[in-house]
């Protein structure tokens, strides 16, 4: 088997037969370093799901000889070194954990161990592993004095090689920062203050997802009596993840030891928060009323009037319970203490819900990056979750947070370009990306798109984040600049190498499966939106062969998503929405040329194979409408209104329809049908719908009551007419015509025979009137000599 084939098996999973053809060819010829390297992987991946023990043995057995082998050809082969300390350090870590130790590495090998580790930190590319694989090897040989030495010289390795990347330097300087202070610590080299000092000078540095190494520092800095520096640690805790119960325990036993160094007079400002933010969120740990916390707030604000937690936390509790407008007076105070972006950003929702009014005062805040982002994210979702609002309130609100994202996008420079704040591990530039892409929304949403196309492109230079390549592409399809369009969906598809192909292939495999996760679970695959992007710059340019044949097979795709997924939950039909809408619009361009019978054969086929979708109803009652088939109009109108959900109907297309639909119920005679249309949804059309729009609204309707003979109605809605065409000064025209003749129509059913006919003889004098008129005039009859007295 040749050497293409013999890789195929390996990467295939395909292990037990790639052995027996590598050994087979290692017969042939032994001189193959990456054959050599390869079995070694493999039999190791064969027995993985063995455990950690039948592990160890092959690596005994296999790995080590193989790899062995292929150095004594290649001696300096980098992958080979890396592979022969990777496999065996992690799996003398694994057995330590489980209590099982075994030791590859010992007094009997070890230098030849320690060759190898120093043979990779000689290699540029591979210094780092080097230093991590040593530390460890003396680690495991316990062996302190050179531990100590290798750690020293890594750390003054990373800071120097990582000088311009703070995030890779924070990372391995704090690998091996706490392995020295453990280290430290442990053999008492150094104890007291000199110990904490060490500390305090580079733990601003120091970033790590194992928390429990937190509460080590802490209790460290307990044990040698600098309480502040305990603190200080736990506070930097309390800004992570926090979500094990053993971290909860740690924390809610430090609020103990605060408490009675509290009553034996400790004061600082910070540890007041510290017992607060506790009380707040492990309540039942401590074993404390759920609203102990703001009544302890309320105390220290009247022992420590200038500090600002009482009054932080007083205010979150009042936020938290609804009562907004008492909540503003302490986030307010606590701001002219100290303002953070979290009390400012609740001050910012309890004005608005409490007065209408919005707070535009934006402080400089100095909170990490992370949680000025967070702030952000926070204040979006409170004005998108508003009801109700309007178009000046939204943008004005949509203005407050994208300062917010402003600032963090400047914080995130500052903390990289300048060093500045405390590291973060939960900042890092992944987290930098994220605050690009959520600005870069931000933007596009009051209308900045070039901007917004700017923040998103630069976005994936920290971070590969998925979402800026949608950001940034739609951008660039509301600026319809489809050249940097096609040049955007290019790298999203040569980086994540997805067809349609691929969700077909996983739409089938999920209905075969019948998986049984629940669809409203489900996401609606973003990367349909790419493709539908992809539509759009192949039209616009000209690049397909057959652009409605292309345009029909993806909007059939997705279409079929939600048939396969019908109770997709609203956000992410939301999504569904977006994508099926681009490619209707786009198919809708492509038919506009044909004529009208194509068309409607085409949405009529269109609402057969897809009874649940509205669009293919939205132009067939348009279509219908040009043709004055009025009854097709209304089915179409009502198909249309049932399956737009609610949620997501425009407000626009909403009115329209419904207007529509009383034009054809007025048209079909039905008048009784169209005037309950007409009275149940009038008012609200009114709040939506342009003067040029809602006179004809009124018009149709003032004409549905003349029908009914409804005087009250008719005076009512056309004074309402009269009035708006006053208001615009728009001159007399046709709907005016049609609205006097429905005057003189429901005073004439109505015994008014004078007044109807001084109305019809207003039109008449029109020498283009309405033949209604005429009708009116051959078969009314005439108001007599005592038609205005009442008997």
């Amino acid at each position: 088997m040749d050497e293409k084939n013999i890789y195929d098996l390996f990467y295939s999973g395909q292990l037990d037969l790639f052995i027996i053809e590598g050994e087979n060819q290692l017969r042939q010829n032994d001189q193959d370093v990456p054959l050599w390297t390869h079995l070694a992987v493999a039999y190791h991946d064969q027995v993985f799901y063995e455990g950690h023990e039948a592990i160890f043995d092959i690596i005994q057995e296999k790995m080590i000889p193989y790899l062995q082998k292929a150095l004594s050809i290649e001696p300096e082969n980098e992958t080979t070194l890396y592979h022969m300390l990777n496999y065996v350090l992690s799996n003398e870590a694994s057995l330590a954990l489980i209590n099982r130790p075994r030791k590859h590495i010992h007094e009997d090998n070890k230098d030849q161990f320690i060759r190898y580790a120093k043979q990779l930190i000689a290699k540029p590319k591979m210094t780092s592993y080097g230093y991590g694989f040593l530390a460890n090897i003396y680690e495991g040989l316990q062996n302190d004095k050179a531990l100590l030495t290798v750690l020293e010289e890594g750390i003054n390795y990373f800071n120097e090689a990582f000088k311009d990347d703070r995030e890779s330097a924070d990372n391995n300087f704090s690998l091996f920062w706490i392995k020295k202070i453990y280290l430290l610590d442990r053999t008492k080299q150094i104890s007291g203050a000199a110990l904490t000092a060490s500390i305090r000078a580079q733990f601003d540095r120091f970033v790590s997802s194992h928390e429990m190494q937190y509460v080590d520092l802490a209790e460290i800095a307990y044990e040698n009596k600098d309480i502040d520096l305990a603190l200080k640690i736990l506070l930097k805790l309390i800004k992570g993840e926090n979500s094990a119960a053993h971290i909860h325990q740690e924390l809610v036993k430090w609020h103990g030891r605060f408490e009675e160094l509290i009553a034996d007079g400790y004061e600082h400002p910070e540890v007041f928060y510290y017992q607060l933010i506790i009380e707040r969120n492990y309540s039942e740990d401590i074993g404390i009323p759920f609203d102990y916390y703001y009544l302890h707030a309320l105390k220290l604000i009247d022992q420590y009037p200038d500090l600002y937690a009482g009054y932080h936390f007083a205010g979150a509790y009042l936020y938290d319970d609804g009562q907004h407008e008492a909540a503003i007076p302490y986030l307010q105070q606590s701001g002219e203490r100290q303002w953070n972006a979290t009390s400012w950003r609740r001050l910012v929702e309890c004005t608005y819900l409490t007065t209408g009014d919005i707070h535009i005062e934006i402080p400089t805040f100095d909170d990490l990056p992370r949680e000025l982002y967070n702030e952000a994210v926070n204040l979006a979702d409170f004005v998108d979750a508003l009801d109700n609002v309007s178009t000046e309130d939204t943008l004005a609100l949509r203005e407050l947070y994208l300062a917010i994202y402003r600032q963090a996008y400047d914080a995130f420079a500052a903390y990289f370009g300048e060093g500045k704040y405390e590291s973060d591990y939960f900042g890092g530039s992944h987290n930098r990306a994220m605050n690009c892409n959520n600005l870069a929304i931000a933007l596009k949403n009051v209308d900045l798109v070039e901007d917004s196309y700017q923040i998103a492109t630069e976005g994936l230079i920290y971070s590969d984040f998925e979402e800026l390549h949608y950001t940034r592409t739609d951008a660039l399809s509301k600026l319809e600049d489809y050249e940097r369009m096609r040049d955007a969906f290019t790298q999203y598809f040569d980086t994540y190498q997805v067809t349609l192909g691929d969700l077909e292939e996983m739409q089938h495999k999920e209905i075969e499966e019948e998986s049984t996760e629940e669809d409203s679970d489900l996401v609606f695959p973003s990367c349909y939106q790419m493709f539908v992007y992809q539509l759009e710059v192949n039209y616009h340019l000209g690049l397909s062969q057959d652009i409605q044949a292309e345009a029909q097979y993806l909007l059939e795709h997705i279409y079929q998503f939600y048939i396969n997924h019908p109770t997709l939950n609203d956000y992410h039909y939301r999504d569904f929405e977006a994508a099926k809408n681009s490619v209707e619009s786009v198919i809708y361009d492509i038919l506009e040329p044909h004529d009208r019978d194509y068309r409607i054969r085409y949405y009529t086929d269109m609402a057969r194979q897809y009874p649940h979708e509205a669009q293919p109803q939205y132009i067939l009652m348009q279509l219908y409408n040009e043709i004055f088939d009025y009854r097709a109009i209304v089915i179409a109108a009502q198909k249309y209104l049932k399956n737009k959900k609610e949620f997501i109907i425009n407000d626009f297309d909403k009115a329209k329809t419904l207007y529509l639909i009383i034009k054809g119920y007025y048209f079909l005679s039905e008048f009784k049908l169209g005037e309950e249309i007409f009275q149940r949804y009038d008012s609200w059309v009114a709040t939506v719908m342009d003067p040029e729009d809602y006179v004809l609204w009124i018009k149709f309707g003032i004409m549905l009551f003349a029908e009914q003979g409804n005087l009250a109605k008719i005076n009512h809605y056309g004074a309402i007419f009269n009035d708006t065409y006053a208001q615009h000064e728009w001159g007399y025209d046709d709907d005016c015509e049609s609205v006097k003749l429905a005057e003189a129509l429901v005073n004439y059913k109505t015994g008014n025979l004078k007044k109807a006919h001084s109305l019809l003889n207003e039109v008449l004098t029109y020498s283009d009137h309405n033949p209604l008129a005429d009708d009116y005039k051959k078969t009314w009859k005439k108001p007599g000599f005592l038609s205005n007295f009442k008997f």
